[in-house]
Order: C-alpha cells, then sequence, then structure tokens
C-alpha cells in the first residue's frame, strides 16, 4: 500500500531566500524525509517500510513555503491492506493514538535536531541544555506519548538508530541546510506542519561554516629538527611499538610510527633523539589534541 502523507515547511522569512538556500534546503528535507520514514518501522509495530519517495507540490515566497508529499510504500508483515490505524489495531492490539502522519513529522523534527546536536558536539565537545537540546527532550516526550512506548524506550531506540558515524554526519550536514533559509535572516522560526521551531532554537542551530570546520576530525602538520624523547621501545614490532615526547610541541607521550627512511636500529637503546617528523592531532571540542608520531627521518649523530 501507499500511505500519503503531506509535509509543509514554512520558514517566516521577509526578504527572498537565495536559490541554492532553497534548493539545499528541499534536498536536506529528502534526506530528513527518507530517515524519518524510515524509522516509522521502530514506532508501528510490524510496520515494513519498502521505498519512500519524497516530491514537490508547491514552492512560494513571501515568507518561504515549501509543500512536500512523502509517498510511503509499506507492508504489514501479513500484507494485509486496510485503513493503517486500524489495520494495526485490528493485526497487532495496538491502537495507535495518532495518524502516521503526525508521526512522521515528529520523526523529521527528531532527524533534525539529533543532526544539529551531532554538529553542536563536534563544535563544543560535551554540551548541556542548549534550546536545540531542550527541543529534542520535548520532541522525545512528544513521541513517547504518541507512540504508547515510554521515554526511556523512545530514547533507547533512537540512541541506537543515531550511534552510527556515516548516518550522523548526513543527518549534520542535513541539518545545517534545513535552518539555513532562517538563520540567514535573523533566525526566523520555521512552522514545521503544525510544529513551531522558535527563534532561540533557530539561533542556536549551527551555520554551515560552523559545520565545515568542525567535520575535519583529524588534521596533519609536518615538523623539522624535532627533539623526541622516546618512552617505549620495541625492536620486534619493528613500526608500530614505539612512544615518545615531542619536546616543545606536546608534553606527554604519544604512540609513534616509524616511516620507511627510519629504521628501528637507528633508535634501539637511545633516550633522545632529533628527526622530522608529521603530528597527527585530532579534534576534541573546538580543538585539537596530538593522537600520534610519524617519525620521517632521523639525524644522524
Amino acid at each position: 500500500m501507499e500511505i500519503q502523507v503531506p509535509f509543509k515547511v514554512e520558514y517566516q522569512t521577509t526578504e527572498p531566500v537565495p536559490i541554492p538556500d532553497i534548493i539545499n534546503s528541499l534536498l536536506a528535507l529528502q534526506r530528513i524525509l527518507e530517515e524519518a520514514g524510515k524509522n516509522l518501522e521502530n514506532f508501528i509495530p510490524g510496520l515494513v517500510v519498502e521505498k519512500i519517495d519524497v516530491r514537490v507540490r508547491q514552492i512560494s515566497h513571501g515568507s518561504l513555503k515549501e509543500i512536500l508529499v512523502v509517498g510511503l510504500f509499506a507492508l504489514f508483515q501479513d500484507e494485509l491492506q486496510e485503513g493503517l490505524p486500524a489495520l494495526i489495531e485490528d493485526h497487532t492490539g495496538y491502537a495507535v493514538p495518532e495518524n502516521a502522519e503526525t508521526l512522521l513529522v515528529i520523526l523529521a523534527l527528531v532527524a533534525i535536531v539529533y543532526g544539529a546536536d551531532f554538529v553542536q558536539k563536534l563544535m563544543l565537545g560535551k554540551v548541556q541544555d542548549t534550546p536545540i537540546r531542550i527541543f529534542k527532550k520535548s520532541l522525545i516526550t512528544d513521541l513517547a506519548k504518541r507512540s504508547g512506548k515510554s521515554e526511556e524506550e523512545v530514547k533507547k531506540l533512537l540512541d541506537k538508530r543515531y550511534c552510527t558515524k556515516t548516518r550522523m554526519k548526513q543527518l549534520g550536514d542535513s541539518a545545517v541546510k534545513f535552518f539555513m533559509p532562517s538563520k540567514k535572516q535573523a533566525n526566523a522560526p520555521i512552522l514545521v506542519n503544525e510544529t513551531e521551531i522558535d527563534s532561540k532554537t533557530v539561533a542556536d542551530a549551527p551555520m554551515d561554516y560552523a559545520y565545515e570546520a568542525a567535520s575535519k576530525t583529524e588534521k596533519s602538520r609536518h615538523h623539522n629538527g624535532v627533539t623526541l624523547e622516546i618512552h617505549a621501545q620495541d625492536k620486534d614490532r619493528d613500526a608500530v611499538g614505539w612512544a615518545a615526547i615531542p619536546v616543545g610541541l606536546y608534553n606527554k607521550r604519544l604512540r609513534m610510527k616509524l616511516m620507511d627512511a627510519a629504521s628501528p636500529e637507528q633508535l634501539w637503546g637511545k633516550d633522545r633523539i632529533k628527526g622530522d617528523i608529521v603530528l597527527l592531532s585530532k579534534r576534541i571540542g573546538l580543538d585539537f589534541e596530538p593522537s600520534e608520531i610519524h617519525l620521517v627521518h632521523i639525524y644522524d649523530e
């Protein structure tokens, strides 16, 4: 069967929105709605979503309105073809308090805020009760009430679905693009069907340039003539059984790998050497912290 769900987004903007931002927001909505449609399986017992088709019905200016239709091609495990709420109640004994439209809208909003929250964590590390997080908690509460599950069950389902980095990077990118038309116009509120995302929450959502910077999780830098204090050595493990402190660059010992031009024999038995290195760093919140040394060349003494 095909379930058609109308989905409307109104950015309460006052100026025309650039075409690239409209296109990006539509592409973001497509990904968000595909994710929400698939996630319906976790909240409607027995539902199997085989295909999700997102189409644009209308785009209008003034305030930017994007009206889409989400086609869910779905079946139940016994392939009954009846009205959705009645089918679920008859088939499982579970009465659906709201229809698929309501659940889909909530799950789309959930996908947006999980994506935005992921980007915030990349940017800031541990975050507290930001407007995005407060909105996220309210959506979990609403989803629990409308699905008949406890908040703990809902959170467990969502955390399990949104624990993979690949999915979260995609949702982070989509969330940034979803908010962009409003963020560029004084954080204008956004109306999603009947749910308003207020200016405070829009303002809390990350900008595109912040996400681009935050999504870079690792960087490397070449340093010549660095003094290394050797703190672990293992001649039998060749290139990987080493650790050192790069004096003047970092004051803690780091794992060290030997590149082709550096041999274990040159290091064995020495406490300090001088060499050329590549220092790898990983993102911790807003900053990068050294994580590994690649020893490229050892100087002759």
